[in-house]
């Protein structure tokens, strides 16, 4: 029988633990004698009220205040999306011994890929109209089709993922700031442990060549997806669940 395993998931800009939409329960069906411990960012989430941090490093002080795994001593995989791929890459360089795994899904850093590849030019119009979203439904449908591809999956989650922004309304200042800690912060040159770099030839919001650039500088080989934008969670759960490994 396979030992159980602890997970901990971290989503990225702006998005909750409500925004891995029916993805939490698929993982939950595919690795039944595992623990999962869902943690907010603050600023996004739950914790919509609270101050975005600027410095990728407060996030990690903050996220480890908050996971009961670090509070028991016990080591645990992350799988985390954007920038909480960036998050965990510093959680791991400034407390190697609590990460056993990373798997870190579409993302980036300013040390191996230019801010147009980070986040992609075509997106600039698009995400500006978010500041005149009338509504949740409008904001959702504007971010899932910049980070999404497929229509059917999209279709599937927005009704839920609606529900929980309605919620959980996440503060244009703090959106900002996770902008600003993003853009600060570089990848150490080499892999600061256990890694999975995961990306997708079909992500339109963050250049797929961002995913190679780390993958080369650390001498990595990347899991590419073949089509799925840059929320893999969200079109394609069973392809990712099974590149857990």
């Amino acid at each position: 029988m396979t030992p159980s395993k602890k997970w901990i998931l971290l989503r990225g800009l702006a998005r909750g633990v409500g925004h891995w939409g029916s993805f939490v329960d698929k993982m939950k069906a595919h690795f039944p004698q595992d623990q999962f411990e869902l943690i907010d960012l603050p600023g996004n989430g739950s914790r919509y009220k609270e101050k975005s941090p600027i410095k990728i490093s407060d996030y990690v002080k903050d996220l480890r205040s908050h996971s009961e795994f670090v509070k028991s001593g016990e080591p645990f995989h992350i799988l985390s999306v954007s920038l909480g791929a960036m998050i965990t890459v510093e959680w791991m360089r400034e407390f190697p011994h609590e990460v056993q795994k990373a798997f870190l899904v579409c993302t980036s850093s300013s040390g191996y890929s230019p801010f147009y590849h980070r986040f992609q030019p075509a997106n600039v119009l698009k995400s500006t109209c978010l500041l005149w979203a009338q509504d949740e439904v409008q904001w959702e449908k504007t971010i899932l089709e910049m980070i999404t591809n497929s229509r059917e999956r999209r279709d599937a989650e927005l009704l839920s993922l609606v529900t929980y922004t309605k919620g959980h309304p996440v503060k244009m200042e703090n959106i900002l700031r996770q902008m600003i800690a993003a853009s600060k912060y570089r990848f150490p040159h080499e892999a600061p442990g256990d890694v999975r770099l995961i990306g997708s030839h079909g992500d339109r919001l963050v250049s797929p060549d961002c995913t190679l650039q780390i993958a080369k500088g650390w001498g990595l080989k990347p899991v590419m997806h073949p089509w799925a934008g840059h929320d893999i969670p969200i079109d394609d759960p069973q392809w990712l669940l099974e590149h857990l490994l």
